[in-house]
């Protein structure tokens, strides 16, 4: 048995939602804040916390590692030894709030000082994930109120073309990193491997959706009352029309407060704004600026026409119920799209 009775990060959160849910626009925006850092993308928390949900490696042992990467992990970002220096990545210096901050820790000496900085500035790490709320009982136990989770959700009809670029590169794709199980590795670690090689491609995106919807529900609703207290479901709609209310409920969260360059972030992630996808997206994943000329009401029928060429309609009933659950299971500043135009 494995045991790590001293800690050196004494807060932590996860950034964390399905894909597709808008993750890079939040997390540039805590980065902002009062003694958070700069997100990093470390895939090891959401591995660990996935093997021991599903008992392949002991819980004992697994709150061990956990605790020991958040350490290093805190560690790290304090000298900048592992900064991203490309421009183009989300968690790119150059694309971060304070980005010259981590240039300059590079050059300073005296690592041996850098304990006494973490206690004395207190700061908090902060890390990007996917997928890791649905498998979080392990993080929650070894870290206990030092851990906060923010959740980004999304109207489902908005990820699908995010998800159906992505999908089927898992187990496939030698630069995707998600873990895949199956006879050949080909079946995301959430899926059902009875029928999921049988389905097309959007209807591994729907059905993905819909376990994943599950998955996160169900542990949220388990947790005791303190627990949740410590897990924000943000939807995106609501944040890029109004992230004032959310700034707010983030800095009470993590008990902090935002600095004269958070207002800088927003307005480069484009929030507020008056369309809820004139943002930015990924070339990769089905973005194309130039839909952002079309209306809200153009933009997602487009949407639900590209789903339903695809979805079989036992698929498309699925779609259908996870958006009505996600309209109202959460408000908006305003009248939506989908209030207006049926989901299928």
């Amino acid at each position: 048995m494995f045991v790590r009775k001293n800690k050196l990060c004494n807060q932590i959160v996860f950034v964390d939602g399905m894909w597709g849910t808008g993750k890079s626009i939040l997390a540039p925006v805590l980065g902002s804040f009062k003694r958070v850092e700069k997100q990093i993308i470390n895939h090891n928390f959401e591995y660990v916390c996935t093997l021991e949900n599903y008992d392949k490696i002991s819980n004992t042992d697994a709150k061990s590692l956990i605790q020991v990467m958040a350490d290093v992990s805190i560690f790290n970002s304090m000298i900048s030894r592992e900064v991203n220096l490309r421009p183009s990545d989300d968690s790119g210096f150059l694309n971060n709030p304070n980005g010259w901050r981590y240039l300059k820790r590079l050059f300073k000496v005296g690592d041996a000082t850098i304990l006494e900085k973490i206690k004395n500035d207190k700061p908090i790490l902060q890390i990007m994930s996917h997928n890791i709320f649905q498998v979080s009982n392990l993080l929650f136990d070894s870290f206990d109120s030092s851990i906060k989770m923010i959740v980004m959700v999304r109207h489902p009809v908005y990820m699908t073309e995010h998800w159906f670029n992505y999908i089927d590169r898992v187990g496939i794709d030698l630069r995707e990193f998600t873990l895949a199980k199956g006879e050949k590795g080909d079946i995301p670690w959430f899926a059902s491997e009875d029928n999921y090689l049988s389905l097309n491609t959007m209807d591994r995106v729907i059905y993905g959706m819909k376990v994943l919807t599950s998955m996160q529900n169900k542990i949220f609703t388990a947790m005791t009352g303190n627990r949740k207290k410590q897990v924000l479901f943000i939807p995106f709609e609501s944040f890029v029309l109004d992230p004032k209310e959310w700034i707010e409920k983030t800095t009470k969260l993590l008990k902090t407060e935002e600095t004269h360059v958070t207002n800088k972030v927003l307005k480069k992630q484009r929030c507020p704004r008056d369309n809820i996808h004139a943002g930015k997206g990924h070339l990769n994943y089905g973005f194309d600026k130039n839909l952002a000329q079309l209306s809200e009401d153009e933009d997602y029928m487009r949407r639900l026409e590209f789903i339903n060429e695809k979805a079989t309609p036992e698929a498309i009933k699925v779609l259908k119920n996870l958006s009505a659950k996600y309209n109202s299971g959460y408000s908006f500043p305003r009248k939506m799209p989908w209030e207006t135009i049926p989901c299928v």
